[in-house]
């Protein structure tokens, strides 16, 4: 009985060990099944279509471009020398507005009344003076032929005197009264365009309140915003500056100035550079593309922007060597963007191939296909 117990463990024992080994070549078969078809689709993926350029150096000049508005360099703001009831705006902003031409009117009621009250002022005075001349006159005549004493002509004299400062006194009141009349009406005093109105008929105005803004159109400058970092390239820079439209004019700049502090919000300068030679095209408000070429500097690659990819790392773009199917990671130093286009330095040579579209999808470890070559962006 022994012998038959130990007969029936030892088959187990076997049997369990017949199971294991087949269970264990079970799983490495499925394995195997499992990993061929992966590893024979990833051999199968196929390359990726690529647009490529290749890289052509130019001059080292740094080119900056920046959005600007047309501005007056010459903007005043008019205002009455005198307060009162404004009565008449005569103007609107965009009008043209000429030299002495009246933009504006106060109630000149109260002017007109102290120039009569001056006037009539003046003409006392003047009769005044007559009288005390004639009586002078006399005193003198009466005091030759002894009829009166020297304290008589002496106060004739005084007399006299007095009525004549008192005459140029009234005198310069009435033309402190008509100046004052003539400040009742506002007048440009230069040809331009107005900008501003903030004074509306009916308000009463304060002396030496703007109520017309008017800007000069014979000299205008361009504003525009400099980053801080690229203050320097204002030193040598040639600047200029074109018109936003089909075919736009271009203008030379001068720069005019700086200022001295950066905004808080931007780290901005705020520059304005003198249009020179403004025409009729050259209008108050009209935007422009401001370029700021800086010759000498070391030479860069246009690129499209599309070219150029930064995942976090820094910019780099994807170069293919002759005759490979694989791209390699290149990183490159931003030079300047211009639009589409960037101005990239790093480790590069005339005539590399890189790829100048969709290089944020490019996947490095599968093939690629070159299925077009783009012309070098012009810088």
């Amino acid at each position: 009985m022994t012998k038959s117990l130990f007969t029936k463990a030892g088959w187990a024992v076997v049997v369990l060990a017949a199971l294991g080994a087949a269970g264990y070549a079970a799983r490495d078969n499925l394995a195997a099944l499992v990993a061929e078809p992966v590893v024979k689709v990833l051999a199968e993926r196929p390359a990726q279509a690529v647009r490529v350029t290749r890289v052509a150096f130019v001059s080292g000049n740094e080119v900056e471009t920046y959005t600007g508005t047309i501005r007056p360099k010459h903007e005043a703001s008019l205002g009455f020398r005198i307060a009162g009831k404004l009565v008449a705006r005569l103007v609107e902003v965009g009008d043209l507005v000429a030299k002495g031409q009246v933009v504006a009117r106060l109630d000149d009621t109260d002017a007109r009344l102290e120039l009569e009250a001056a006037m009539a002022e003046e003409a006392a005075a003047q009769t005044d003076l007559a009288r005390a001349q004639a009586d002078l006159v006399r005193s003198r005549e009466l005091f030759a032929s002894g009829h009166v004493a020297q304290a008589a002509l002496d106060r004739a004299t005084s007399a006299a005197a007095e009525a004549v400062s008192r005459a140029e006194r009234a005198e310069r009141m009435r033309v402190l009264a008509a100046n004052q009349l003539s400040y009742t009406e506002l007048v440009a005093d230069t040809d331009g365009v107005v900008t501003a109105t903030p004074t509306e008929t009916g308000q009463v105005v304060a002396a030496g309140q703007a109520a017309v803004s008017v800007a000069r159109t014979d000299a205008l400058d361009v504003v525009f915003a400099l980053p801080e970092q690229s203050r320097g390239i204002l030193t040598d820079a040639v600047a200029s500056a074109e018109l936003w439209e089909a075919g736009g004019k271009t203008y030379t700049l001068t720069l005019r100035d700086i200022s001295p502090d950066v905004d808080p919000a931007g780290r901005t300068y705020r520059v304005r550079m003198t249009l020179t030679a403004p025409d009729a095209e050259a209008t108050l408000g009209r935007t422009v593309t401001v370029r700021l070429a800086n010759e000498g500097g070391e030479p860069s690659a246009p690129l499209p922007l599309a070219a150029v990819l930064n995942d976090g790392t820094g910019a780099a773009v994807w170069r293919l060597a002759e005759g490979a199917d694989r791209v390699e990671r290149v990183p490159v130093e931003l030079a300047a963007v211009d639009g589409a286009v960037a101005h990239v330095r790093g480790d590069l040579a005339e005539g590399d191939i890189v790829v100048s579209l969709g290089a944020h999808k490019l996947d490095p470890d599968r093939p690629v296909r070159v299925v077009e070559t783009a012309a070098t962006p012009e810088s």
